[in-house]
């Protein structure tokens, strides 16, 4: 663990109970005399706490000291998913931050899987898994998340994205996707959505096996940061 999160890290006193408790001072075993580093992950410092006092279901911080240092991605990436099993945006939501992905839009395309439902307590579940993912690896900025209803909400909300498709031509090593790129469901895009994208640019995976979404989500997220 690299730092632990609370979102109000910079306050000159901080409480921590509940699972971080529990995590740092069941699991861990975290001692009054060390000091422990914390972000909010909002304003890139990281904040240095020293303990004030250790209770049986609390912990009392003092703040010490603060210094900038961010940790983000050199390019920006925004990828733009078609929804799939939410287990397996789970999976991949913690390779997606450590790869610097920015931005994860998820929308429902025609082909997509409508039984799965994406609300407000998953899109919170979703943050959950990104906090713990930025603990481990550093990250000091939380991936953006957000969700659109189908396919023409977000082709208007992000105009100048392009499609990753079976027909396109092959995506570049060094491709630059902080406008976008909108990776289909498991089953592609039907034909009237092909219709769509048709004023767009459309890129193909320069592999002979066909990927699932997740894995080309993986993909895309690798070649944009070489």
């Amino acid at each position: 663990m690299r730092f632990v999160y609370h979102p109000l890290a910079k306050e000159p006193t901080l409480k921590i109970e509940g699972e971080s408790y529990i995590h740092l001072y069941r699991s861990r075993r975290i001692k009054s005399t060390s000091r422990l580093e914390l972000r909010n992950l909002k304003d890139g410092f990281l904040y240095t706490y020293e303990h004030a006092e250790i209770a049986k279901k609390h912990a009392l911080l003092r703040l010490v000291g603060a210094q900038v240092l961010e940790v983000i991605p050199s390019k920006k990436t925004h990828l733009i998913l078609s929804v799939i099993e939410i287990k397996s945006i789970e999976k991949i939501l913690p390779f997606l931050n450590q790869l610097g992905v920015s931005r994860l839009s998820l929308f429902y395309a025609d082909f997509s899987q409508h039984n799965e439902k994406i609300d407000s307590a998953k899109l919170e579940r979703f943050q959950k898994i990104l906090i713990h993912s930025c603990e481990q690896c550093g990250r000091s900025a939380l991936m953006e998340l957000e969700a659109f209803s189908n396919t023409k909400e977000v082709l208007k909300a992000y105009p100048n994205a392009s499609v990753l498709d079976f027909n396109g031509e092959t995506l570049p090593a060094s491709a630059n996707f902080e406008k976008g790129i909108i990776i289909g469901p498991e089953g592609g895009f039907s034909e009237q959505e092909r219709g769509y994208f048709k004023e767009r640019e459309i890129y193909r995976i320069p592999l002979d096996m066909v990927l699932k979404s997740e894995s080309a989500c993986v993909f895309v997220a690798s070649i944009a940061q070489v």
